[in-house]
């Protein structure tokens, strides 16, 4: 039983199932080891379903023997702020959780779910195990902003109860506290970065160097270090693509000569970006929320090959020498003319350091966690 906390089967299929429980998900899915597999959306209501995706998205789910997606509903629209009606309509959901697992055939299944406090209020006696995968710190997330005390109880309650965690940074398990926990940082999908993509004319025909920056566009980002360094760099390309969540955060930076902004863009042709730039960026700023992240982007800019500046956090550090860190209020214009300079990677180094951090090594890591691997086939 795999429950879904924050994003539907469709949201995953609209991101090309690109992020942490997309990954882990999709291989679960294909996985002959695993008797069954039940997925469940977040609970929503029968609107907000309707108007966010069509029901027709659900039919690309993989269906077939011991595969089943189901879409829990309700009335209200949002998670209740208190904690005692989220509660209540958590347990609501637990029930009729396991109520749909015990009438698809499966016995006392693994509950793993990606909402912290549907973890925090599991009944243990309908399920054999209970995990929590974290990836993200929800209580540093600034729209969740009005749940943040109530995620806050629920990281107790997941660690008093002995739920067991399994997240994407040592911060997150760190934050919860809870006796059985494994940290399973994000990586990056071999078959991803192996192909020979094509970027799109518009970013061939960039004059200059180019320096990349791929994610969302949100006030994570620290756009006075952009936006010092394409003062300083007037000769480069800034080159900033994905969905524009926070327009304002950008209005200064997008107004530089050379800086562009892009919306979201294909993922193909981001990979392909990302091989073919000059520098490839992770400029957050120093956070809660950001010391938590297990950043994806930046597992994919050094799979690609690509040298990568990043400020200096903690989930940054260790992960390739392709990754020069900038504390943050340092010279990144100097850093980026750096990184620019060195030699790109082998192929055979590239394939060395894909091979320790891809998606499918990963994935084992965490299925044993989830399944007190044994080789028994389970659900």
């Amino acid at each position: 039983m795999v429950s879904l906390g924050f994003l539907t089967w469709a949201d995953a299929i609209d991101h090309e199932m690109s992020w942490s429980a997309d990954r882990m998900l999709e291989r679960a899915l294909v996985d002959p080891g695993i008797a069954h597999v039940l997925v469940a959306d977040p609970v929503r209501s029968v609107a907000s379903l309707l108007r966010r995706h069509p029901i027709g998205r659900a039919q690309e789910f993989p269906r077939g023997a011991g595969r089943t997606l189901v879409h829990p509903l309700r009335l209200r629209r949002r998670d209740p702020v208190s904690v005692r009606a989220a509660v209540r309509g958590y347990e609501r959901l637990d029930a009729w959780l396991a109520k749909r697992a015990a009438s698809a055939g499966l016995r006392r299944p693994v509950l793993v779910t990606t909402q912290p406090i549907h973890a925090a209020c599991a009944d243990r006696d309908r399920w054999a195990d209970v995990i929590y995968y974290g990836w993200d710190d929800w209580a540093a997330f600034e729209p969740f902003g009005a749940w943040w005390s109530t995620i806050e109880w629920a990281y107790a309650e997941i660690a008093r109860r002995d739920v067991a965690v399994l997240a994407v940074s040592q911060r997150i398990v760190e934050r919860i506290g809870a006796p059985r926990s494994s940290v399973v940082p994000n990586a990056v999908a071999r078959e991803d970065v192996e192909g020979d993509g094509s970027s799109p004319p518009w970013f061939a025909d960039l004059p200059g160097p180019v320096a990349l920056y791929a994610g969302t566009l949100e006030e994570r980002v620290d756009v006075t270090a952009v936006l010092e360094a394409a003062r300083a760099l007037p000769d480069w390309t800034f080159v900033l693509v994905g969905h524009l969540a926070s327009p304002g955060h950008f209005a200064e930076v997008a107004a530089l000569p050379n800086v562009h902004l892009r919306g979201r863009q294909p993922r193909s042709e981001v990979l392909a970006m990302m091989a073919r730039a000059d520098v490839c960026l992770v400029p957050h700023r120093d956070t809660p929320l950001t010391r938590a992240m297990s950043p994806l982007k930046i597992f994919e800019y050094v799979a690609a090959g690509a040298h990568v500046v990043a400020t200096d956090l903690p989930p940054m550090r260790g992960i390739s020498d392709q990754c020069l860190l900038v504390a943050p209020g340092e010279d990144w214009a100097g850093a980026i003319r750096h990184a620019a300079s060195r030699p790109r990677p082998t192929a055979s180094e590239r394939a060395e350091w894909i091979s320790k951090n891809d998606w499918d090594a990963r994935y084992a890591v965490w299925r044993r966690h989830v399944l007190h691997d044994d080789g028994i086939a389970r659900s």
